[in-house]
This record gives C-alpha cells, structure tokens and sequence, in this order.
C-alpha cells in the first residue's frame, strides 16, 4: 500500500471512521504500534506515516482500502445520483440499497464520509453518532449537509442554533434543497415573514434548477405560513400555486397536508362547512388522522352537530390509544374538544386550566400554528371567567411572536 502526501486526510478519516464505528480508543488500536498521539496526527492529517505502520494500523481494525479505479468512479456516479435524487425528492431507495451491498467496502474508501452522510438521510441515526467525530475531517459542503442533518436529528441546542446551521447550510450549497430546509426551519419557529422573504430567492433557485418539486414545497410552506395565521387569501394564492404545480405528478400525496392546513385555518374563520369540505379531501392521509379526526370534531361541535364530534372523537381517542407514545399535546387536544361539547364550558375554571396545560405542551412539543388555532377560545375563556391578565399575556405572547 503506497500513501501520498495528497491522501493524507483520506488515510485519517478511514482510520478514525473505523475505530469510532467499532467503538476503540486511539489506545487500543496503535497499542504496540505507534503512541496514541502520534496516531492523533495520522487521523488528522498532520503527518505523513510509513506505509508499514499504516499497514499495521489498517491490518488491527480490518482495513482493506479501496484503490481500483474502475470500483471508485462507479461508486461516485452512484453517489452523485444519489444526492440528485435527494436533492429533486426523487425515489432514491433503489440506489440506496444498491450502495448498501458495498457498505464495508465504501466505509473504508475515500467515500467514507459520503457514505455516512447517505445512511443518516436515509435515517439511520447511527451515522449520526460517526459523523459527529468527523466534522475537522470533511470539506464545506460535507459540513453543510451534516449541519443539515444537525437540524433533522434534533442535535442542536436550541431553534436559534438550527436556523444558524441552516442559513450557514444554505449559504454553501446555495440551492433550493438548502433554502427549503432553512424555510421548513423558520416555519418551525414561527418566523413566518422570513419565508416570505425567502420567496425571490427560492423561485429563482428552483427555476433555474428546474426544480418543481422545490418550487411547489416553497408555495404550499409559504401557504402554510399564511394559514398558521388565518390569513386566507394569501393562504390560498400560494396553496392554489403549489397545488397547480403537483398535478399529474408522483407527488400528489403531498396534498393531503395542504387540504389539512386549509381545513384547520376555515375552522378559526369560523366557515365550518369549507373547513369540512377541506378535511374531508385530506382524509387519506394516515400519517395525519389523528390530527384530521381532532379538526373535524371541533368543526361539528361548532355548527351543533355534537353526536358527529363525538364519533370522530371516539375514533381519535381509538388512535391516541393505539399510539403508545402520543404527543401529550394531541392528548390535551381531546380533552379539549370533549369539554367544548358540554355546555357552558367557556365558565368552567377546569376548561381554563385544561387550555394553560395544552398551551405549554403545545410550546414544547409542535409549532406556533397549533398555538395560534386556539388564540380566540383562550381569550374567550379568560374574559368569560374574568382572567384579564391572562388574556393579555397569552395575547401579547401570540402577538410578539408573529413577524408578519
């Protein structure tokens, strides 16, 4: 095995990706060989090591690099397609498990760090405890997509470390796919005018790249900004655009979503039978029933219909059960719906409390549309039962935190 001063970085990341995979100390693994610090350097790329030693070090985790040329470029194509199909929101699974044959040889080839980055998209969390190791190790555009992955996996200390990660991201890859992940992350945190900001950016980005599904996400999100502030006309421009751009492609499940938002936004403008119409078209999606169940009960509650609230509610509670581990807000969100179906239940303190805990469970766990959504029956409740200081802190909490 001959190693030039070029592969130095490529010799250092295949012995610290393995080591870190099979869960050694520098320690263990030079042990006989070379000092630990001496090993430090060749992970970093800070010496030039004899190829004997190297081979040494490779032999005691198992090495075997990858030099065939034929082998390499055929893994980078594969590699490229890969990310190209992340990039479009293309199917990308066959290409995965085609790579996956290979996973022992590419986790110790100059693809190494690529390969990692493949299997934590493709949500294996496991590559994410590898690649918090390699970060000195990667170029720009590795820590742009890790930074990415940062946001994903919840490894980020706070919402405002996570836009950073995201803007720094974006700044990098400056594509759609980049600027798509900072919009989903300023919707995240409420920073609703930031998306509408993002709005020349994005559709020249995605334009250019000839990107509908880039462009058709960045409407139905910024239609989402919108509704999460029951702001309709703006809500349906952008959804309608979104929409149009979907039809007669593979990506019409994405549907569902935007007919949910729509549904839910009609409910707070208090237009009941749009809100059912809306919901009704968003019933495929199983991934949102509980949320669909929940909106639909408090729209028939609304219009007097209580014994239809109380099925859908049946039937959302048969879900939270079979859940296991529901959202304590999703749970609260039934408790709520079932009090707004007995009477006068605005003067009951318990009805109160019940929204005070949903409103922080809401904080904690999902994002400030689901707050606004009960803006009007939190205030109603508070001047009802003469809480006028509440009102106004939980009004001016939902006030301060719209940038719209």
């Amino acid at each position: 095995m001959e190693v030039n001063v070029d592969d130095r970085n490529i010799v250092g990341i295949l012995l610290k990706t393995e080591r870190l995979r099979q869960g050694k100390s520098q320690k263990e693994v030079c042990c006989n060989i070379c000092v630990p610090s001496y090993l430090s350097k060749i992970e970093h790329g800070a010496v030039c090591a004899d190829t004997k030693l190297l081979a040494m070090l490779f032999l005691r985790l198992g090495i075997v690099y990858e030099t065939d040329d034929t082998v390499l470029a055929e893994w980078e194509k594969q590699i490229k397609s890969w990310f190209y199909c992340l990039h479009y929101n293309l199917e990308r699974k066959p290409l995965y498990e085609k790579l996956k044959t290979n996973e022992a040889k590419l986790s110790c080839s100059i693809y190494a760090v690529d390969w990692l980055l493949i299997r934590a998209f493709e949500e294996d969390e496991t590559a994410m405890d590898l690649l918090a190791g390699l970060e000195s190790h990667m170029n720009v555009v590795q820590q742009a997509y890790l930074k990415l992955l940062c946001c994903y996996y919840g490894r980020t200390k706070e919402q405002s470390e996570s836009v950073r990660f995201c803007r720094e991201a974006s700044d990098v890859l400056n594509n759609s796919f980049a600027f798509g992940w900072l919009c989903q992350m300023f919707f995240v945190t409420g920073d609703y005018f930031s998306i509408h900001e993002m709005e020349q950016r994005m559709t020249a980005a995605a334009i250019e790249e000839g990107n509908t599904y880039a462009l058709a996400d960045y409407y139905l999100l910024n239609g989402s900004a919108y509704a999460c502030v029951n702001m309709e006309r703006m809500m349906m421009v952008n959804y309608e655009r979104g929409m149009r751009l979907l039809q007669n492609t593979g990506w019409q499940k994405e549907l569902a979503s935007c007919y949910y938002n729509i549904g839910a936004t009609y409910i707070s403008l208090k237009k009941y039978d749009l809100a059912l119409e809306y919901l009704e078209k968003a019933e495929w999606e199983e991934s949102n029933r509980i949320s669909i169940l929940h909106k639909k009960a408090v729209a028939c509650i609304r219009i007097g219909k209580k014994d239809t609230a109380k099925m859908f509610l049946s039937k959302m509670r048969d879900l939270l059960d079979q859940t296991g581990n529901a959202l304590e807000a999703d749970l609260l969100k039934y408790e709520e719906a079932v009090m707004e179906c007995e009477e006068g239940f605005l003067d009951d303190p318990k009805y109160l409390e019940l929204l005070e805990r949903l409103i922080k469970a809401i904080e904690r766990e999902l994002h400030f549309g689901h707050l606004y959504f009960y803006r009007d029956v939190m205030i109603s409740a508070c001047k009802r039962q003469r809480k006028y200081k509440t009102a106004l802190e939980f009004e001016e909490k939902i006030s301060s935190h719209i940038k719209i």
